[in-house]
Formats: C-alpha cells, structure tokens, sequence
C-alpha cells in the first residue's frame, strides 16, 4: 500500500521529534558530567599541573626570585653548578641513605603488624588493632615529631632514659651525635607512614584463599614455610605499591625542618637533606634562587622515578 505524503510527512516529522529528543537528552547528561567532573579538572590543572609545567620552565632558567624581571634561560647550567655543589652531594648521599632506612623499617614494622592482625579471628578485636595500627597516620606530622623530639631528648626523654637504662650513658652521646641525625628521621616517618601500609598488606593478606594454608598444613608445611611460600609470592603485587610509594620520600623536607626548626639543620647540618637544602636555596639563602631549587627537585622527582622503575622490574613477576 502506497503511503500518502501527508503520511510520510508526519512520520519523517515524529522520527526528527525524537531525535531531538534523544540529542537533548544526551545533551543535558554531558553538561551534567561536565558540571560534575568540572571543578575537579580545574582543580587539578591549578594545583598539579600548573605547577608541574612551571617548576620545569624555571628549572631550565636562573630564576631569582629577589631579582625583578631575571630569569633568562640557561640551559643546563643550574646541573652544572650542582655538578660542583658540595653541600648538594652531601645532602643528597643523606636523602638517599634516609630513604634506605624508610625503605626497610617502613616495610618490616608494616609487615610484622600485618601478620599480626591478620592472625587475630574475633572481627571486633581485629578492626580494635587495625584502627590502632592507623592512628599515627591521621596525627599531624607536626605533632608527631615534636612529641618525638621530646622523647629522645637525651636528659628528660622516655625513650631516652629508657635506652639509657638499656645501654649506659653513652646512648646520650650518641643521641647528639651526627650519625645519628637521619636514622631517627627515617624510623620517625616510617612509623609516621606505617599504618597505610597496615591496610593495603591486610587487604592482599585477607584476599588468600585460606585453602591454601590448610592443604599447605596438611602437606606438613609451618608457619614460617606458609609464609614464605604462599603469603609473600601473593603479596608481592601490594609490596610493588609499597615500595613505589615510598620512593617519594626522597626528596622529602618535612621531617627535617619541624624536627630541627628552619633555621637549624641539627648537629653538623646532618639534617640538612635534599628537600630541605632545596627549601633552604629557593626560601631562605641569598637572592632566593628558585631556578637552582627547581633543578634540584626536578633531578629528585627523575632519581624517584627511577627507583620506581626498578621496583617494577625486580617484582614484575608480582603484576598482574
């Protein structure tokens, strides 16, 4: 039957009513995500990504910032002048030796808590402990670290007299002493930082298939051989996160400068490390050159990268 054009016209006209429809429909569902996803995006292209692209301008010029309108390009000269930098090789030799601290303590008290609680049944005295475990996280770093200063203090500190109980007298020496500056900032942070760790190792230790320790209990396995056959090959994807994560530490200033004060570095400058000679070079020293600081972090943020880098290659038979 042959369709009138009267008929074909209305039927060409419902077909564009409706997607009109459907396009407005779509329309108002895009500007919502807009309106939603918006302000995050704006957010982050003024507090990340602007300052990504700036601090790698200025590291590329000699930006003095006490100066007015100086900060010509100079190429790779600021890596020059870090080339021949005593107090930067020395600050960075303490990051590096920092991080390796971090590193190891960070990983072990994490791991060791872990387990613990891993082990605990009762699901209330479980989130007790997990809770517990994570209160150093959420406490400002401030506050932490002041309180630990007072702790070691080598005359009125509980820590202090308790190791001095120990170890004689000469724990006190050697709390002033300059060596040991960056291990005490490195178990600080690590203990600071401990209990995200907690979580992330609970997570993979209570995703195991418990069917695995008991066929492995009834082969005759232990404790220790459960642990190192089943629990730390399946682990190892959340150890890579561990270990990247804490790669950044490098370059990191905070402990250091509330610790010691701005204007103290502690005993010989031994708590001088990198971010806070960088702190020092943009804010406090001269002119304020922030093009040398920028290189600095720059030349931090790649030896980060890289660390990162070989994290994944050492456990990449744990990614997934």
């Amino acid at each position: 039957m042959a369709t009138s054009p009267s008929g074909a016209a209305a039927t060409a006209s419902a077909w564009w009513q409706a997607v009109r429809a459907l396009r407005r429909e779509a329309w108002g569902e895009s500007i919502a995500g807009f309106l939603f996803v918006g302000p995050a995006v704006v957010l982050f292209l003024i507090f990340n990504a602007y300052p990504i692209v700036r601090g790698l301008v200025i590291a590329f010029s000699d930006y003095r910032y006490l100066v007015p309108d100086y900060a010509p390009f100079n190429g790779f000269d600021n890596w020059f002048a870090m080339a021949n930098d005593r107090v930067f090789w020395e600050s960075f030799g303490r990051s590096l030796q920092y991080t390796a601290i971090y590193f190891a303590l960070n990983f072990i008290m994490a791991f060791f808590v872990a387990v613990l609680i891993s082990q605990v049944h009762g699901p209330r005295e479980a989130g007790v402990y997990r809770v517990i475990s994570y209160l150093p996280v959420i406490l400002p770093a401030s506050v932490a670290l002041l309180v630990w200063r007072q702790f070691l203090s080598p005359e009125f500190g509980y820590i202090a007299v308790l190791l001095k109980g120990l170890f004689g007298p000469a724990i006190s020496a050697w709390l002033r002493d300059a060596r040991a500056v960056v291990p005490i900032l490195a178990t600080i942070a690590a203990w600071k930082a401990m209990g995200s760790n907690v979580l992330l190792l609970l997570v993979g230790l209570y995703s195991i298939n418990g069917e695995l320790y008991e066929a492995a209990s009834i082969d005759g396995a232990g404790w220790w051989k459960r642990l190192t056959a089943i629990t730390i090959p399946l682990l190892l994807p959340t150890f890579t996160v561990i270990f990247v994560l804490a790669a950044g530490v490098l370059g990191e200033a905070e402990a250091s400068l509330i610790y010691y004060g701005v204007t103290d570095a502690g005993p010989e400058g031994a708590g001088r490390l990198i971010g806070r000679y960088a702190y020092e070079v943009a804010f406090l020293q001269g002119d304020l050159r922030w093009g040398y600081a920028a290189a600095m972090n720059l030349t931090v943020g790649l030896t980060s990268m890289g660390i990162s880098g070989l994290v994944f290659r050492l456990l990449r038979s744990g990614r997934v």
